[in-house]
């Protein structure tokens, strides 16, 4: 019986802070190196062999993660989708989003992981790419221009490689490196994202700091349906600036913002637990399980129970 979907900081590790990282990948003596304290980097193999290069499915409450192939081949699951990766392909996985991987014999590549207090603050002169990263993004290295014919060289390899490089060093100014080069990395990823999904940001930072304040609150009541009365309050603005605002940021009503963090934690349950529906509904504030099976049948063209039998 499957109660619960895992909270990891690393996967494995649900009460570890982030691990230091020991020795290199070219077969010397393992050398230790200081693990900065907001970044952790580790190849795919040295993880996932402990586990029969089977990663279930899980989530990360504060950590923000790049998955990079550079060999074989990952089977994804990504909260309701499921997609296959390549080598020269890299994923992004923000903090929340439930993923597993099932990795190819073969596989070889990179897991970054950084918190995501020290996300926002890396790109804090860089709003409208913050919000590109709160979805997940899948960057091709291959063919930088989304074209197959494209060879030309893409600077995330160059990047990635600098950043395991400095990571494995003890050169003077490491974390000052590391800190920019991430910074130039989720630049070049965040410039690949489609931009129609995250909508336009206005120009005043003001408004995009409103919407992060909205998104954190949605995060801590949603499961408590409270009004946008309340959500506008304590941002310190009308119903109708923080309908503005959302559309403006994310291309949809606030209301609609909250409805789809509850339906997004209502897919993750449905799927990766065995808990009733009856409970999923009590869990995520519903009155009864007939109301919440109406909201979700009205937002999927389902009922639950049925999406939980197509997905499994």
């Amino acid at each position: 019986m499957r109660n619960s979907i895992p909270i990891y900081k690393l996967y494995g590790e649900s009460d570890a802070a982030l691990r230091p990282a020991m020795g290199d990948r070219t077969g010397t003596d393992p050398q230790p190196v200081t693990e900065p304290e907001f970044f952790h980097l580790e190849s795919i193999p040295e993880r996932s062999r402990l586990h029969d290069l089977h990663i279930k499915p899980h989530r990360h409450t504060n950590l923000f993660q790049l998955l990079y192939i550079t060999r074989g081949q990952a089977d994804i699951s990504f909260d309701d989708q499921h997609l296959t990766m390549q080598a020269g392909q890299l994923i992004t996985v923000p903090p929340g989003t439930v993923h597993g991987f099932k990795f190819s014999d073969d596989i070889d590549g990179w897991v970054i992981s950084l918190t995501d207090h020290h996300l926002r603050e890396i790109l804090e002169p860089a709003p409208k790419l913050l919000a590109r990263l709160d979805h997940a993004i899948c960057v091709d290295t291959r063919h930088p221009s989304g074209d197959p014919g494209d060879d030309a060289p893409n600077p995330g390899d160059f990047l990635i490689s600098q950043l395991v490089q400095e990571y494995y060093s003890h050169n003077t100014g490491r974390l000052f490196a590391l800190r920019h080069i991430l910074g130039l990395l989720l630049l070049d990823i965040g410039r690949s994202a489609p931009q129609g999904k995250t909508g336009r940001l206005s120009r005043q930072e003001r408004k995009t700091d409103k919407f992060r304040k909205f998104q954190t609150l949605v995060e801590t009541f949603y499961k408590q349906h409270k009004s946008l009365e309340f959500y506008a309050r304590e941002i310190g603005v009308t119903t109708t600036q923080l309908n503005r605002i959302a559309k403006d940021i994310y291309g949809m009503t606030a209301s609609e913002v909250v409805q789809n963090r509850l339906m997004l934690e209502a897919k993750r349950t449905l799927i990766y637990t065995d808990i009733a529906i009856q409970q999923i509904a009590d869990e995520l504030g519903f009155r009864d399980a007939g109301y919440f099976s109406r909201f979700f049948a009205k937002k999927t063209g389902i009922s639950p129970a049925r999406f939980r039998q197509d997905n499994r």
